[in-house]
């Protein structure tokens, strides 16, 4: 069969699996009734069979799930590999890190205002609920995204999440036959009571969505038992996932919802002993937070020739997990300094290695970079939600926050353009003795009103350094009126303020 020939087929696939919906969905004026809502057989599933190697991958479904009912299409791609793929493109990579270091700037920031307390935050489901929500944007909207990507087009945007989805969204066995590395979900739901789906189907869009984007699509608004349910039936079987909370009163006329599993595992002779070490209750380190110090848990790693990670404020090193994994530290200088302080320079590697020396077979004294480092790292959990408002993304998005979200692909029932107005992350993340292990789930919410709007004032600044007049009022209801008039109260002058207590 010719490559045509497959496309017409695939694409007539996608036609088929929309057109068996009872009540036509697209565009309409008037709201959804309940009983119109939408009903499709089951399609397959994403992965026909559970894989007992460490991580369990979800069940073939047997039973027709409420959700199901309400899916249009169906993710295409395996995401698990015999090997480990490494490889991405210079455009990939750049734009990948890049959003790294904005995201999580923005994110720790805006998260973090009224008091720093410990917070992960998760960035491949991050870049590819972003790139999702571009995508299904019309096209002012989505240059807005690709421009925060820093991607020139489309065609960059479908490589990207292409080689992040296969580089860092991809199950392997390690050498234990345990599945290792990250696992990707993603689905865009569209709730049926503030948008229709747009009759002149974009093709190209919706056969990106299932083969690029992987992304499962339902016509149904995302709740927070939805969003629950959704996860427990797709997600990796029985790890810990992030209980997420939405306005259940107000769903989002469209929300992208992407979730990332990252995992990997100590060797099974160095988790013994961390294992038994924290059986004992006995192996603690002192730790010092303001002005409190406890005990906690922790493991240790040698390195015989390791890196170190040097700054004027702080120190680094790095930690091997199981192969595919590692972890970098950073420790201020200052006791006293919170993780925000360095947190730029960690982030735009404002550091180098630490150099050092050692004796060679000659006893000749050599220069090096490898030090012989002892990491004693304590254990630790995390519960996060972090959200960005309208505020923050507004100030990284102009366009696609005042119009122009999902308009590829839907319209609002009530009129209004369509905008981005959040974007939240809920996750959990644990290290100890088994490795690292971390669930999160990044949703973007579109709504379909009027936008939000802040004039812009210019700035005016009043310094009274000569003399001035100056006036104490109050406000009075003058004759039964429900308006407030000004009377003063007091007026003078001032030439000289001569104070004295």
């Amino acid at each position: 069969m010719s490559i045509e020939k497959r496309m017409k087929k695939r694409i007539q696939q996608i036609d088929d699996n929309l057109d068996q919906i009872v009540k036509n969905p697209y565009e309409k004026k008037h709201h959804f009734p309940l009983w119109a809502k939408i009903s499709i057989p089951a399609g397959s599933v994403i992965l026909a069979t559970s894989i007992a190697l460490g991580v369990i991958l979800p069940l073939s479904q047997a039973n027709i799930s409420s959700l199901q009912s309400h899916r249009l299409t169906t993710p295409k791609l395996a995401k698990i590999s015999e090997v480990r793929n490494n490889n991405i493109s210079s455009t990939t990579y750049d734009s990948y890190t890049s959003f790294a270091k904005k995201f999580t700037s923005l994110m720790m920031a805006a998260n973090n205002k009224e008091k720093e307390e410990s917070l992960g935050i998760s960035i491949p489901d991050a870049y590819i609920c972003l790139a999702i929500t571009g995508a299904i944007s019309n096209d002012e909207a989505r240059n807005d995204v690709l421009s925060y990507l820093e991607l020139k087009d489309m065609d960059e945007l479908r490589t990207s999440v292409k080689e992040i989805v296969s580089t860092m969204g991809t199950l392997f066995k390690n050498k234990d036959n345990k599945l290792v590395g990250g696992y990707n979900l993603n689905s865009v739901w569209f709730n049926p009571e503030k948008v229709s789906l747009i009759k002149e189907k974009d093709k190209q869009l919706y056969k990106d969505l299932e083969e690029v984007f992987d992304a499962s699509l339902y016509y149904e608004a995302l709740t927070s038992n939805t969003a629950n349910q959704y996860l427990k039936e797709n997600g990796l079987k029985d790890m810990p996932v992030p209980d997420i909370k939405l306005d259940d009163e107000n769903p989002s006329a469209i929300n992208v919802m992407s979730t990332y599993y990252c995992l990997d595992y100590f060797p099974e002779e160095a988790k013994q002993i961390y294992s038994e070490q924290y059986k004992s209750g006995n192996h603690k380190m002192d730790y010092t937070y303001g002005n409190n110090t406890s005990k906690v848990d922790y493991l240790t790693q040698i390195n015989d020739t390791s890196s170190v990670y040097e700054n004027d404020n702080f120190y680094g090193s790095r930690m091997s997990i199981g192969g595919n994994l590692s972890i970098n530290y950073f420790l201020p200088n200052d006791k006293n300094a919170l993780p925000s302080s360095i947190l730029n320079d960690v982030l735009n590697n404002n550091y180098h290695l630490k150099q050092s020396s050692y004796y060679d077979q000659d006893n000749q004294l050599q220069d090096t970079f490898y030090h012989k480092v002892t990491i004693n790292a304590p254990y630790f959990s995390l519960d996060n939600v972090a959200e960005l408002d309208y505020g923050d993304l507004s100030d990284i998005l102009p366009i696609i926050t005042k119009g122009g979200a999902g308009e590829r692909i839907a319209k609002a029932n009530n009129g209004f353009g369509m905008f981005l107005a959040y974007l939240k992350q809920f996750s959990v993340m644990k290290f100890n003795y088994d490795g690292f292990y971390s669930c999160s789930v990044t949703i973007s919410g579109m709504e379909a009103t009027a936008m939000p709007w802040y004039p812009e004032y210019e700035e005016f600044e009043l310094t009274l350094d000569h003399p001035y007049v100056f006036e104490v009022e109050k406000y009075v209801k003058v004759g039964g009126n429900t308006i407030f008039d000004k009377v003063p109260l007091v007026i003078g002058e001032i030439v000289n303020p001569n104070y004295s207590d």
